[in-house]
């Protein structure tokens, strides 16, 4: 969508001119003698409905010596030799006599009128297909209907007599008027609609209301289904202690939130987590602390801690590591990998540290991690192309073979203390494992594990990789975490039967589709439905 920025060189009467930055129109023909003659300007582009609220505002720089100068909007068809408001599908403020016209001969009586130095506002709001003009800063009301319900319309503005010239202001700078305002007035007009629309009985039964008034009109038969969606979620992203707060809540007010198809005759124990798992779902044979376990997976794999991750999943989860011919085990190896690069890294930096604070002088070597690791050649240019360096990164082959060699030894000769200890056992232990997972995975030919692969190995040719920047970063850094955990913790779920997201986040994802098909539809009360805004903006 594009907004309307500028009067067009190419659709103008020719008695107009426009200036080089397409802000001035300035009348420079014969005066008109009729009521059918007149000179007329429009925008490149039509207003997109989908803005809700479309406002500008024109500065008469000179009014002539009659001031027939009309504000407005028309469609594309309307003649640029009338003003806006005498044909169809235009609309029109007159400045000689104050009168709006929307397709008629005499005009309404609507506001005062205005000449040299007023500045003029004009404005459609697509939620009630209304106009609506300004002078100077004052709102004077709405005025017109169906305005651009039915074709796309254009800001417009027509001249008649030498001398006549305005400047427009499609919000290059402040406008006189305080349409922040408006537009919050009309936002919440339209969003106070949507709280007070009452719901059909079926709709409360089978989908989850909003909030607010309507949510309170429906009772505890409307607030269940809300209930059900807000414990589900909760027990989706692991908050356990707060979906026992929020069952026990519910429970002790008598409101059965137990789905229909899970319905006993023994009421809801709210001391245990199983409970919980009738919410997503779950069948028979789920661990009790189920929810416990799988945050702490998801957790471990946000702190760093791939082990853990990778020990408590196989042990009641193994069907995860096999899905897709191991992939997700794959993807842990390689994070693993990777922490270990970081370990030796940091190792490093301590190590400098101590020697910049006196400790013994270190021995001279290359930056990065390929002082203790032999890459081979042909190869290494790949590594160290990685990310923004000279070479192309491509090889010919995914992995990047590593030797049990090293170009610089380490002699505590010249690196002394713990920390050089340290930076050695990591170091090593970064090498034996790569050199592990280099060899279990040099036959696994599929596109994505290539890919992954090359990422991650293109790690090893930084010394601190969290600083190089670029996709050596994003691999190595905390955002690469999160979402291998979001992914494990998905697909622990859908191995259960589970879906990957909770449904109250589908039905938030589904309505803001919904809001933004409207808008581009035309439906302009859609632009002021922020769902964002109203349900996880935090000053809200």
């Amino acid at each position: 969508m594009k907004l309307p920025t500028r009067w067009s060189q190419e659709v103008r009467c020719p008695s107009l001119s426009v200036s080089g930055d397409g802000r001035e129109l300035t009348f420079n023909g014969p005066s008109s003698s009729g009521d059918k003659e007149a000179a007329a300007a429009r925008t490149d582009y039509p207003i997109p409905t989908a803005c809700g609220i479309f406002y500008y505002e024109v500065e008469i720089l000179s009014k002539g010596q009659k001031g027939h100068i009309s504000i407005g909007f028309a469609a594309g068809d309307v003649k640029l030799s009338r003003l806006p408001g005498w044909e169809k599908n235009s609309w029109g403020y007159h400045g000689d006599d104050g009168f709006s016209f929307s397709a008629e001969k005499n005009g309404t009586p609507y506001g005062p009128k205005f000449g040299t130095g007023d500045v003029v506002g004009c404005g459609v709001d697509f939620s009630q297909n209304k106009a609506f003009y300004t002078k100077d800063g004052a709102f004077l009301g709405n005025v017109f209907d169906r305005v651009g319900s039915t074709t796309p319309i254009y800001p417009s503005v027509g001249l008649r007599h030498s001398g006549e010239a305005i400047r427009v202001n499609f919000g290059h700078e402040p406008f006189k008027f305080n349409i922040e305002d408006h537009v919050l007035q009309a936002r919440n007009v339209t969003w106070a609609a949507i709280m007070n629309t009452p719901l059909r009985r079926e709709f409360i039964t089978n989908s989850p209301p909003p909030h607010g008034t309507a949510a309170a009109a429906m009772g505890s038969e409307g607030r269940g289904p809300i209930n059900q969606l807000v414990l589900s979620y909760l027990s989706h992203h692991g908050y356990a202690k707060t979906a026992r707060a929020f069952q026990a809540q519910y429970v002790d007010m008598d409101m059965d939130l137990t789905p229909p198809s899970k319905k006993s005759s023994t009421a809801l124990p709210t001391t245990t987590t199983t409970t919980l798992s009738t919410f997503d779902g779950w069948g028979p044979g789920t661990h009790p602390n189920d929810i416990e376990l799988r945050t702490r997976i998801v957790n471990s794999v946000i702190e760093g801690d791939i082990d853990t991750a990778l020990n408590e999943t196989a042990r009641w989860h193994p069907k995860v590591l096999e899905r897709e011919e191991g992939l997700m085990l794959f993807k842990l190896r390689c994070r693993k990998f990777v922490e270990l690069l970081l370990e030796a890294a940091e190792l490093k930096k301590r190590m400098k540290r101590e020697e910049a604070a006196g400790c013994a002088g270190v021995g001279e070597g290359k930056s990065g991690f390929v002082d203790g690791m032999d890459v081979d050649d042909g190869l290494e240019d790949g590594v160290n192309g990685f990310g923004g360096g000279s070479g192309s990164g491509s090889s010919g082959s995914s992995a990047i073979p590593i030797k049990a060699k090293r170009k610089h030894s380490i002699s505590h000769s010249d690196w002394t203390g713990a920390a050089a200890a340290q930076y050695e056992s990591a170091l090593s232990s970064a090498i034996l494992y790569g050199q592990a997972l280099q060899s279990d995975y040099k036959t696994d030919s599929r596109p994505e594990v290539q890919a992954i692969f090359n990422r991650t190995f293109g790690v090893v040719a930084y010394e601190d990789p969290l600083e190089a920047g670029g996709d050596v970063a994003e691999v190595a850094g905390q955002e690469a975490r999160v979402a291998l955990a979001t992914e494990l913790n998905q697909d622990i779920l859908q191995s259960q039967g589970r879906p990957a997201h909770p449904t109250l986040e589908r039905l938030y994802r589904q309505t803001a589709a919904c809001i933004l098909q409207l808008g581009l539809l035309g439906v302009g009360a859609a632009a002021f439905a922020d769902m964002p805004k109203e349900f996880l903006d935090v000053d809200t």
